[in-house]
């Protein structure tokens, strides 16, 4: 893989939720393998953020994390009840939206969800010259969300540089028996529904294939560590040479050990995962990756 390096991205997701947590993500490129992040645009500690990573701008790579699980909404929280739960908090779940878009309830949530895609992009305006989107948990895959983010950014008038498709390849694990037991549930069963979701919004994506990159980062989801990036890496690369694509390789180096400090404490599956010991093994998998290349 030497000399491929420049065609690999190493991206963490999850900037801005808390200043702890974003500093964490820094440090990785201070000392690791990042190339790119994604700044959480609802977050209340977006321009301390923001501020915090000045010196960077030039090392790395600026997406918009757009977000509808956690934290306040950037819209205003009486606009858009659906999104939202009596705190003003975005609180609906991943599968509650997506079969609430299949109801006759489609249009209304349409409207409030592109009120608040926009009102988060907006946020970004200050920060961002082009558009780099993705979104939290993956939920721009659902055909309505995807649909009212591309509506947002084309009334922005912005340029969208590029757009996340995750839609994992599955080789790489299968080459791997030994790796079998530790593959989560969960996360086959996420990547199964985000390859569903794909085929449902490829005339969507159709304009944005050559703006984006070869996945790598479902069904090892929150858990991307030194030993199995590692093994599995060289065939994504592969695949990515194959296709003519850089290859996107997803970890969540960011942590902290103080719930309280996150945009939405009370959210307990987010500051779960903010507190897993899983952020310490994928910030050494970005110190450590590197050596692995050479």
């Amino acid at each position: 893989m030497k000399g491929k390096r420049e065609r690999i991205l190493f991206h963490a997701d999850d900037y801005g939720a808390s200043p702890e947590i974003s500093r964490q993500i820094l440090s990785c490129c201070q000392k690791g393998a990042l190339d790119s992040l994604s700044v959480l645009p609802n977050s209340p500690h977006l321009k301390t953020c923001m501020d915090m990573l000045g010196p960077y701008r030039r090392r790395l790579k600026i997406s918009v994390h757009l977000n509808l699980a956690e934290g306040p909404s950037a819209a205003d929280a009486q606009e858009i009840p659906l999104l939202t739960d009596e705190r003003g908090m975005l609180s609906i779940s991943f599968l509650k939206l997506l079969l609430l878009s299949f109801t006759g309830k489609r249009k209304e949530l349409k409207h409030q969800l592109k009120t608040e895609m926009r009102a988060q992009l907006v946020r970004m305006l200050p920060y961002v010259e082009t558009f780099r989107l993705d979104s939290h948990q993956h939920y721009h895959m659902i055909p309505v969300v995807l649909e009212s983010i591309l509506e947002a950014a084309g009334d922005l008038h912005r340029e969208i540089t590029f757009l996340r498709i995750p839609a994992e390849p599955v080789l790489p694990f299968l080459r791997h028996p030994s790796l079998y037991t530790t593959y989560r549930p969960v996360n086959m069963i996420k990547q199964a529904v985000l390859k569903v979701l794909y085929g449902m919004d490829r005339k969507l994506l159709a304009p944005y294939r050559k703006k984006s990159a070869v996945f790598f980062g479902i069904l090892l989801s929150g858990r991307m560590d030194l030993e199995r990036v590692g093994k599995l890496l060289p065939a994504f690369w592969k695949i990515a040479e194959k296709k003519g694509m850089p290859l996107e390789v997803l970890c969540h180096p960011g942590g902290t050990a103080d719930a309280d400090t996150l945009m939405d404490p009370a959210n307990r599956d987010c500051a779960a995962f903010y507190t897993s010991p899983g952020r310490k093994a994928e910030r050494r998998m970005l110190m450590g990756i590197e050596k692995r290349l050479l």
